[in-house]
């Protein structure tokens, strides 16, 4: 009954009585016109040509005058009779013929394009807020392609990806097609609704098409819906940026359209180049038609984004988008992408009747049965046209489909990838079973060896085993062992886990994990395993500090309402202290001497930073994050984030119960925010405060610890919740404590306007950390550097100048390297 009742609206529609009008769009010069726009005229009932310049409009029986536009033509208006048969119509544009007769010239030696921008920038916010509400069918379609792929990447076959590439290297990697409806309120709330869905290759996928994405909107300041903020034409200070010339103005329909060249002052900054139409009087765009590079949006491997959209008056003086495309292309590793999507809206309204809470926290649904239309569906409402190419990617990825989703097939591909390779020594080895879905895998045995003073060297072996339990793998089984040999202290240590994952709608997990392991007293690890090792064998300094563990741990992940994540554990523990059994190093052996394992008396060997005991801890985490935004999927789940900082409420208990020796309450809360601060750049913000509520037995494991750093290399993942030099244990707590971090990265905004330094695309940055607590005497640290530092998309390098000082004044300066993997 269900599925005759979804039936029945496509049914109904195949009875009325509909006419296709087709034909293609070319200039005078026979150049095929692709993205120009088709609509009947006083409505938004159009459609878009594809990229061969043909087109196709369905409209019922009746007579039309329809509008042909293109960005940089004439617009051609013609009265059509339609009947029940489909209608042939082919249109030649011109280009425009622009003059300058129109125009008057009010300031001496300036060009009349500025007189025009300002204008247009005077009545940029009444645009922008001009209409409150509105709701539109938008289609959608995404085409992106790969050239010159070669044969091999880094040792890696990559063949034809399974018959997606020609003899050429080349092919359509992703094509889909989506209608949705879109709601939009002011000043920037979306909705959208994806009513049907296609994926070439994937019947069962859903598209990752989203309509709101595609709001370039030229009235805002600026825009960062491609990454870096890029500053609008007509923004409050778009004269900093950019220079005009009026190339001429042209009638259409009865209004002067004026045409602006847009030239950008500086290749660094995040501006375009291209042409903006604004409509005399109403001072409105008409059309833009732009473009920008990697510079401009700080992406390396961009070489060019067009952005390409169109206004039709949908009421007197009403000006919406009935299309938008974005062009882009880029090169990685020699491999060239090339992308187009297309977007086309129909059917405004600018006062819908809608619920005063529709617009929440969704702000994307996908039907449940969005991708169960068929082709005699889509080749119905479909309104730009398939290119031939399109349709001979949904033919044979339709077919190539049944192959890939064979036995024969994906053991074939296992059988070519399983093979062991000389190499797997060094980057671990896997063995899949695609066909049912389950893997196992060793990480290298080679590349795992480290080294500290309390073990020697010792090599970390993990293997892994998991099975997908659905087809999409969102829900799944993962097991886990770790085992090590410490060839100083000559123990044997090993850990043993299994993880489910549930789904992906709330992100239930459980885990479960139990063994015996040398861990840092700091749980969060301040210094990890590498740069340890570098640091104890090459300068003699063994910063790591670790004690013994046997242990069995529960935990538990689920989100319990949209925006509320809790993540809890209950770990029962013996703990022991550990001893350095090993004074080897490369290099100042004369010079320097270790540290004891014992933070709180590194000049003490052999002394213990506590008495064995047991511990039995539960460990609540809660983060709360305030109108958190996401997208609906069947079975899944996409979070997009939210306008407001993420707060984090943490409830630690040692429990004095079945044998646990620790007694105490802990709680902390911490707020972060990662902002925009417009074309001044993004600022990263955490505050945290946090106290012992009971102080019966605090174990120096569960002191608070803070992330400290020694090392001169340090790994920015880190930067958010470190500090730059501060000492790993010297201020460890049991007493209330508040720490803020900032950082700030500037972008572009000032090195970019330095000639000779924005050709390096470095990028500023500034922060400063700060410690209070009973013995950090307002510990604070300040820093300004460099990011984005490398060449081509090998960006991974950032160089600090850190100064740190308290109440006493001075207390070291470095220069600290910060590598972003």
């Amino acid at each position: 009954m269900r599925n005759l009742i979804s039936f029945l609206p496509f049914f109904l529609i195949s009875l009325i009585s509909t006419a296709q009008v087709v034909g293609s769009i070319t200039s005078d010069t026979g150049e095929e016109l692709a993205f120009a726009n088709v609509y009947v005229k006083n409505s938004t009932r159009g459609t878009t040509s594809n990229i061969n310049g043909d087109y196709r409009l369905d409209l019922s029986p009746g007579k039309y005058e329809l509008v042909f536009q293109y960005v940089g033509f004439e617009q051609v208006n013609k009265n059509i009779e339609l009947g029940n048969d489909e209608l042939r119509l082919d249109v030649v544009l011109k280009e425009e013929s622009v003059g300058l007769e129109e125009v008057v010239v009010t300031t001496e030696g300036e060009d009349p394009a500025y007189a025009i921008i300002r204008k247009a920038r005077d009545k940029r916010k009444f645009h922008l807020n001009q209409v409150k509400r509105y709701s539109a069918d938008v289609y959608m379609k995404g085409n992106q392609q790969v050239s010159d792929v070669p044969e091999k990447i880094f040792g890696v076959e990559i063949g034809d990806m399974g018959g997606v590439l020609d003899t050429t290297g080349s092919g359509i990697v992703y094509l889909s097609e989506s209608i949705s409806k879109l709601h939009f309120e002011a000043p920037d709330k979306f909705k959208e609704e994806m009513i049907s869905s296609k994926v070439s290759g994937d019947d069962n996928g859903f598209s990752f098409n989203q309509a709101s994405a595609m709001d370039f909107n030229f009235y805002r300041n600026s825009y960062d819906e491609f990454g870096r903020p890029i500053v609008s034409p007509i923004a409050d200070n778009c004269m900093v940026y950019y220079r005009y010339k009026l190339e001429g103005a042209f009638y259409e329909n009865g209004r002067l359209i004026n045409k602006i060249k847009v030239i950008r002052k500086r290749d660094t900054d995040p501006s375009l180049s291209g042409y903006l139409y604004i409509i005399e009087d109403l001072w409105n765009i008409h059309s833009v038609d732009m473009v920008g590079d990697g510079k401009a949006f700080g992406v390396s491997a961009l070489d060019t984004l067009r952005l390409k959209q169109t206004y039709v008056p949908v009421e007197a003086e009403i000006w919406q988008p009935i299309s938008r495309v974005v062009n882009f292309n880029l090169k990685i590793f020699g491999i060239g992408f090339d992308g187009v999507f297309t977007a086309v809206y129909s059917n405004y309204n600018i006062a819908p009747d809608l619920p005063e809470d529709y617009f929440n926290a969704e702000v994307l649904k996908v039907e449940e049965e969005a991708n169960q239309k068929d082709s005699v569906y889509w080749d119905a409402i479909r309104p730009i046209p398939l290119t031939t190419e399109e349709v001979s990617d949904y033919a044979k990825k339709d077919s190539l489909q049944i192959v890939w989703e064979s036995k024969e097939y994906l053991d074939s591909m296992d059988r070519k990838n399983n093979k062991f390779k000389i190499l797997n020594l060094l980057g671990g080895y896997t063995y899949n079973n695609s066909y049912k879905k389950w893997s196992v895998g060793f990480e290298s045995p080679i590349s795992a060896i480290s080294y500290n003073t309390v073990q020697g060297f010792y090599p970390n072996i993990k293997a892994s085993f998991r099975k997908g339990l659905d087809k999409q793998e969102y829900k799944w089984f993962r097991a886990e062992s770790n085992v090590q040999y410490g060839f100083s202290d000559k123990q044997f240590r090993g850990t043993l886990g299994w993880t489910y994952n549930a789904n992906r709608t709330n992100f239930l997990r459980l885990e479960m994990e139990g063994g015996r392991e040398a861990v840092q007293f700091n749980s969060s690890e301040p210094i990890n395993d590498i740069q340890n090792s570098v640091a104890t064998l090459m300068f003699r300094r063994n910063f790591a500090k670790y004690y013994d563990k046997y242990f069995g741990k529960f935990s538990y992940r689920q989100e319990i309402f949209n925006g509320i994540l809790l993540n809890a554990s209950l770990e029962y523990a013996q703990r022991n202290p550990l001893y350095n059994t090993s004074d080897y190093s490369w290099g100042f052996e004369d010079s320097r001497t270790f540290t004891s394992n014992n933070p709180l008396r590194p000049n003490e060997p052999g002394t213990d930073a506590f008495n064995s005991h047991q511990a039995l801890t539960l460990d609540i985490n809660i983060r709360i994050r305030f109108r958190q935004e996401y997208l609906t999927y069947p079975n899944r789940k996409i979070i997009t984030g939210s306008k407001f900082p993420d707060f984090f409420i943490r409830y630690k208990r040692g429990l004095p119960v079945l044998g646990g020796d620790t007694d105490f309450d802990f709680v902390s809360v911490k707020m972060t925010d990662n902002f925009s601060l417009g074309r001044a750049g993004r600022s990263f913000l955490s505050l945290e405060g946090g106290a012992f509520l009971s102080e019966g037995n605090i174990p120096f494991p569960d002191r608070r610890h803070f992330n400290g750093n020694r090392v001169y290399v340090a790994w920015t993942s880190t930067y958010t919740d470190a500090f730059r030099m501060l000492d790993y244990y010297r201020h460890s707590t049991t007493d209330p404590y508040f720490k803020v971090h900032w950082d700030h990265n500037f972008g572009g905004t000032i090195l970019g306007k330095i000639p000779g330094v924005r050709k390096l695309q470095w990028e500023l940055t500034t922060g400063a950390n700060y410690l209070l607590s009973e013995t950090s005497d307002h510990y604070t640290e300040v820093f300004v550097g460099f990011d984005n530092i490398g060449f081509k998309i090998f960006r991974i390098l950032r160089v600090d100048f850190v100064t740190a000082f308290d109440v006493d004044g001075f207390r070291e300066f470095r220069v600290i390297t910060g590598v972003d993997l």
